[in-house]
């Protein structure tokens, strides 16, 4: 049952996401044809240039933003399908709560990666043509051997995964916990501040204590910090959709 769900989580994901991904490209692509004309153009006029600077703000802001979407697509989702009316549907079929939540992270996962292969094919996109876009991948291709030699790549991709899961997580409970209180969104949003700023002490905290400790064995605290953190929202959310469940 585990693989139907994430076959239609991938299914909802490519019919809602996708056109996110073809805007993003879209916009590349008008970006790449108007910096084209402007290299090839001594004088490129006035129009040109206003335009040009609209659609690299577009760009840029749209590259930072890219991955964060797909989290808050994916919590989105969590939230509509879990405690909308359409949860009444959702929690009618034989399938856990553990198993929608796994799910959802899992794909949600897919896409939160897939929306760094997408950035890193734009910026080969805008670099083409002009003898840059081969050094980029050199770039990457030794700065992660660089990574692997000095012993860190393993663990900052663990750090990376877990603070990932803990953060999506988050939104999880966050939602829960606003469908647990009748939906009240200033309520949750000052759970979801209170949470940052005990977060921000802690890591905070823990970087002091972890100052003279290797780059590796810090990334490894607190990747099991992160750990532990998921596991605390995971049983925090099951606990409430199964008894505090509260479809709005």
């Amino acid at each position: 049952m585990l693989g139907k769900l994430i076959k239609h989580e991938f299914i909802y994901l490519i019919k809602d996401f996708t056109r996110t991904y073809i805007i993003y490209g879209a916009v590349v692509l008008i970006l790449k044809l108007l910096l084209s004309i402007a290299i090839h153009d001594n004088d490129p006029g006035t129009a040109l240039t206003t335009l040009l600077i609209i659609f690299l703000i577009i760009y840029y802001i749209f590259t930072l933003i890219l991955a964060l979407l797909t989290i808050s697509h994916n919590s989105r989702r969590f939230k509509k399908n879990m405690f909308s009316h359409e949860g009444y549907l959702t929690n009618t079929l034989p399938v856990t709560p553990t198993q929608h939540i796994i799910a959802k992270v899992i794909v949600g996962a897919v896409n939160y990666i897939l929306s760094f292969f997408v950035i890193f094919i734009g910026i080969e996109v805008l670099l083409s043509g002009i003898g840059i876009e081969k050094y980029l991948s050199r770039w990457l291709s030794e700065y992660l051997d660089y990574l692997d030699d000095i012993g860190i790549l393993f663990p900052m991709f663990l750090q990376l995964a877990t603070g990932y899961l803990a953060f999506l997580l988050f939104c999880y409970l966050i939602s829960s916990v606003s469908s647990m209180i009748g939906g009240s969104k200033g309520l949750a949003a000052l759970l979801a501040i209170g949470i940052i700023i005990a977060y921000i002490f802690i890591i905070t905290v823990m970087s002091v204590q972890l100052e003279d400790s290797t780059e590796s064995a810090k990334m490894y605290v607190f990747s099991l910090f992160h750990a532990i953190l998921a596991a605390i929202e995971f049983g925090t959310v099951i606990y409430i959709i199964k008894n505090k469940l509260n479809l709005q």
